[in-house]
């Protein structure tokens, strides 16, 4: 079937969703929602607002270029599905994803525009001053900071960056830390939405019963790529020599296979279970001793900002271990809810995960610190409200 014409001929079912009694929000993001938990609590916490959603979003997995929707009676999704790179490699196929954006935010009907990312904003920034809708950019990751540019190429890079932060009605951010990173936002509506989780403490079941055990359990999951850097091979490395201790390893990249070679050469080591849920994500972090957040602080969106596994941490009663210089880092010392190291020094990361494991008291306490923190300061609920408010307000006004 032609492409085109089916776009077409979905086209009137697509906007059935704009109701009267209720306003409409395209949401963009360049990966698939199973991808992105903070996509999917922004999503709900939306729908519960009373908003309808409409998700344009990138498979990049697949192999050929067609669309698909999934659809309920607040919520629908619209695939490119075209196969395509993740990082730096994926830029020749942008032209292609904002064609598809493009179209679909000009056939529409919205009331808002959340734009995710630098990779979505042009469109989106366009068609809105076109059909004077709302736009929010939201930025989950500071693109020019995620690898080491050359500093005129990254300064001309954070420059257009502003110019779209300029036009916008608001912007959302991850943590306050990005604003030093940025060196200000052009926007008088800048609006911090910590990714923390659900709370799920009181009311969780447990099918990973924690039962007594030997082994001192450090967990991670997350994206497994060698630009981000998460320093696994220096902690497989530190627990080697600590007796009863092992490290649960959950996620997607292009490091798995190294992982795998971990686990089977060392089983009593490393355990890697693949890519989970985040609702199995946060439960076995419940059931773990401690988390892991050793990211490469070189890299600027690392250093200026604080990892999504501290929040869980936090929200689980967890400690945390964590790289110094980073923003990560910067709260774990403000709360005491976890020890900082060197993420290159293998000896201070040993020390640190022996240190835990010996000291069960230690852990309760940084443990409990990190989750009256998260029930005062980071708990979802307040960050929902952020999100609601900030819509709720640009309802009043449009």
């Amino acid at each position: 079937m032609n492409i085109m014409q089916s776009l077409l001929n979905k086209t009137s079912e697509l906007e059935s969703i704009h109701s009267l009694d209720r306003r409409t929000v395209v949401l963009i993001k360049t990966n698939l929602l199973d991808r992105d938990p903070r996509l999917s609590k922004e999503i709900d916490s939306l729908k519960q607002g009373g908003y309808s959603v409409i998700l344009l979003c990138w498979d990049r997995d697949c192999a050929s270029y067609f669309k698909e929707e999934k659809i309920d009676d607040k919520y629908r999704e619209i695939r490119l599905k075209l196969k395509a790179p993740y990082g730096i490699k994926v830029l020749p196929f942008l032209l292609l994803w904002w064609c598809f954006e493009f179209y679909w935010l000009a056939k529409l009907r919205s009331d808002f525009i959340h734009a995710i990312n630098f990779d979505t904003i042009f469109p989106a920034v366009v068609i809105g001053k076109i059909k004077k809708v709302s736009v929010i950019y939201e930025m989950f990751d500071t693109y020019e900071d995620e690898v080491i540019l050359p500093r005129i190429i990254r300064n001309v890079l954070v420059n257009i960056d502003k110019i779209f932060m300029r036009v916008v009605k608001a912007v959302i951010i991850v943590d306050e830390a990005r604003l030093e990173e940025l060196k200000g936002i052009p926007n008088n509506n800048v609006i911090v939405i910590y990714n923390s989780p659900p709370d799920i403490f009181d009311n969780i079941k447990f099918p990973l019963e924690k039962q007594i055990r030997e082994k001192f359990v450090v967990f991670y999951a997350g994206a497994l790529y060698t630009a981000r850097s998460p320093k696994l091979d220096n902690v497989f490395t530190a627990i080697k020599s600590i007796e009863g201790c092992e490290i649960i390893i959950a996620g997607y990249g292009d490091q798995v296979s190294e992982i795998e070679t971990w686990a089977n050469e060392t089983p009593d080591k490393v355990q890697f279970i693949g890519k989970i849920s985040y609702d199995e994500v946060l439960k076995r972090t419940l059931v773990a001793d401690i988390l892991i957040a050793l990211y490469e602080p070189a890299t600027l969106n690392i250093k200026h900002t604080s990892a999504n596994k501290l929040f869980e941490a936090m929200m689980c009663r967890k400690p945390i271990v964590v790289s110094k210089d980073t923003g990560t880092a910067d709260i774990v010392k403000k709360e005491k809810c976890g020890l900082i190291v060197d993420c290159n020094n293998i000896d201070q990361i040993r020390t640190a995960i022996l240190r835990l494991k010996e000291s069960p008291g230690l852990c309760y306490q940084l443990g409990a610190n990190g989750r009256r923190t998260y029930e005062q300061k980071y708990n979802w609920e307040i960050m929902e409200q952020r999100l609601l408010s900030l819509y709720n307000k640009m309802n009043f006004k449009s």
